[in-house]
């Protein structure tokens, strides 16, 4: 992985201005489309697409496709369709295709046991390489009575179901930028399980479910099923279990999303106009999470009205459709499909110039901040996604029925408008699957070779 250690400087002379210190922008995965969006303010720095055209595909198709799996400190971690993983500096436009990792078991039927996912570990400070942890989480299991029940892969074993989860001992498979190469660590349980194998099958989960996951101080904090977090210190090779703020109280379509901001690692909840965020107290070795902010949002008047800015969508999926279409239709000649599209995206791009020219870069206190009279006193206008945390402030970013964005600050619930973030192409897509399935703010690292 010599390529990628570039990003950082090696001798660890590092320039604190090329380091991760400021959001340039939210990178979106789309349930619908085959790329990953890019939502940022347009600056005068280097850009940063969510194309990711400089990847060569392993397909021989002409450019990537897949999904974002993770962020940590600048960099991405990607799985393409073939479930591929590179590690890449999108500032940079370095990266790294990792090698396929070892089996997570010794048959195919454990494979059916558990699900996997892959989180990414780098901080830039403190050393050039990165680390990416495959962390296991039981599998539910179909039940004889219900439709698509296979005996051999969800058959229970009664001695499994029984077995505390995470085990005492819990083996994970991490790759190492280091060595090159994946291996097992293993690492000592401090304090409780969160429950059974059997506890955590009964737990719902949709297959497009995210749980994030949080580099913080030396540890890796992952959101798992049940909602307890992981809390993996990679110092001491031990873990311990964190149960969340509202354990069995949340709503059907009540989530948690973790994340790190100003004061460390934050926990939020969303449900119709109602957030809650926590932080985690671990002041004398206790894990404690106190309530920082509960609130109703206030509804957001034409939220889904298709104005531009600050923040503008980069529109990857529509540029790669309109490439793709150009090159099958015979003469170049517009189907009513693309004709659509191209309305849509002429009458969103009709201020474009305009707001680029008027100034480069987003004021996270004063931009577009909602007035009464950009809200409306009634219920439903609108749901809630949580898109992520800003790191380094209070701030919560969220996305408003998948077509608008703004900048919540905890600290006086002031708004603020961050643009239209709805992909063109979403409208050739079926309205059930338009939704956005993953998110990242993500902060540049700009170090680079010496």
């Amino acid at each position: 992985c010599k390529a990628l250690l570039g990003i950082i400087d090696a001798r660890r002379l590092l320039r604190t201005d090329l380091l991760p210190h400021s959001v340039a922008g939210i990178f979106i995965n789309f349930h619908s489309e085959g790329l990953p969006e890019f939502f940022a303010r347009p600056s005068t720095g280097p850009t940063i697409s969510g194309s990711f055209d400089y990847l060569a595909p392993t397909d021989g198709r002409s450019q990537y496709r897949g999904k974002i799996e993770d962020h940590c400190n600048g960099l991405v971690l990607l799985e393409d369709y073939l479930e591929n993983h590179y590690v890449v500096n999108p500032a940079t436009r370095q990266w790294d295709s990792l090698p396929p990792r070892l089996s997570m078991s010794r048959s195919k039927e454990m494979d059916a046991d558990f699900r996997y996912q892959e989180y990414l570990v780098f901080d830039p400070t403190v050393s050039p390489n990165y680390q990416v942890f495959v962390i296991p989480n039981p599998r539910r299991k179909t039940k004889p009575e219900d439709f698509g029940y296979n005996k051999r892969l969800d058959e229970l074993d009664p001695v499994m179901e029984k077995s505390e989860w995470p085990p005492s001992v819990c083996a994970l498979h991490v790759f190492s930028s280091r060595s090159g190469r994946w291996e097992e660590r293993s690492f000592i349980r401090d304090g409780e399980a969160a429950g059974t194998i059997a506890d955590m099958r009964q737990h719902s989960e949709w297959y497009y479910d995210k749980h994030y996951a949080v580099y913080c101080r030396g540890a890796l904090y992952v959101h798992c099923k049940t909602d307890f977090i992981m809390r993996i210190s990679l110092s001491n090779d031990k873990y311990q279990v964190i149960k969340p703020p509202l354990h069995g109280e949340l709503g059907e379509f009540q989530k948690l999303h973790l994340g790190r901001s100003e004061k460390g690692v934050y926990l939020a909840s969303c449900e119709a106009s109602l957030i809650m965020v926590w932080v985690l107290d671990e002041s004398c070795g206790q894990m404690n999470w106190v309530l920082k902010h509960s609130s109703c949002l206030p509804p957001i008047l034409d939220y889904d009205r298709p104005v531009l800015g600050p923040w503008v969508l980069q529109d990857i999926n529509y540029n790669g459709y309109l490439k793709e279409r150009k090159e099958l239709i015979e003469g170049g000649e517009d189907t009513e499909y693309m004709k659509e599209l191209k309305e849509n995206k002429l009458e969103l791009n009709s201020g474009k110039e305009e707001l680029v020219e008027e100034k480069f870069e987003w004021d996270s206190e004063n931009d577009n901040i909602l007035h009464k009279e950009d809200v409306v006193d009634a219920r439903g206008n609108g749901y809630f996604d949580i898109l992520g945390f800003h790191p380094y402030k209070e701030i919560a970013f969220l996305g408003v029925s998948m077509y608008r964005g703004i900048a919540y600050h905890l600290k006086d619930s002031k708004v603020q408008d961050l643009g239209y973030l709805y992909p063109t192409t979403c409208h050739l897509a079926l309205p059930n699957e338009c939704f956005i399935t993953e998110s990242f703010p993500y902060t540049p690292c700009l170090t680079g070779h010496r």
